[in-house]
């Protein structure tokens, strides 16, 4: 054979691999993003039924207790230096979200419930909501904290985020004037 025919099988063979490998990585990619949990419930929806135990008194808690009032849920995990540093934050806007008919949970984002660690000794520590494992993936797909869900009275899903944001800041400002 002659070699520039044979040099010209092998470019032909590698653009014809290199291709096909970038599809292969093109179509992963879209599978991937098809199949990834959402980030949160969808936003207007009613909330998921959902069912956990609070830290105070170890009552049992359903979304449904919380019809009627606007609340929020923050999802917080003990070995995660950022949800600390919100601890003080929290604990500042507790008073103001009260007062406001607010009802604000912490809720353990993973299955390590020592959440005791980030709220203990503070008015934070009778807040603490424990969810069922089910239930908090449903609210919580991506298991982010610090993590926000902002439910309103009719039970259904208004905003939610990572702590910190647009959103949030707004909360916590209206929650610190309500303190006042």
């Amino acid at each position: 054979m002659d070699s520039d025919l044979i040099v010209l099988v092998l470019v032909v063979v590698t653009f014809a691999a290199a291709f096909n490998l970038w599809l292969t990585f093109r179509l992963s990619a879209r599978i991937r993003e098809m199949t990834a949990p959402a980030f949160t419930v969808t936003l207007g929806d009613p909330v998921p039924s959902f069912e956990g135990t609070a830290s105070a008194g170890s009552r049992a808690i359903r979304s449904s207790d919380l019809a009627g009032q606007p609340a929020v849920l923050v999802f917080l995990s003990a070995g995660c230096s950022t949800c600390a540093g919100h601890i003080p934050e929290l604990a500042a806007i507790l008073d103001g979200a009260g007062r406001l008919g607010v009802s604000l949970w912490i809720v353990p984002a993973d299955d390590v419930h020592d959440i005791a660690r980030l709220v203990g000794g503070t008015p934070l520590a009778e807040r603490v909501l424990v969810l069922e494992p089910a239930h908090r993936l449903r609210l919580n797909p991506m298991r982010s904290a610090p993590f926000y869900l902002f439910i309103d009275e009719n039970s259904v899903a208004r905003a939610s985020n990572n702590l910190g944001d647009e959103d949030w800041t707004t909360f916590v400002e209206q929650m610190l004037e309500g303190a006042g």
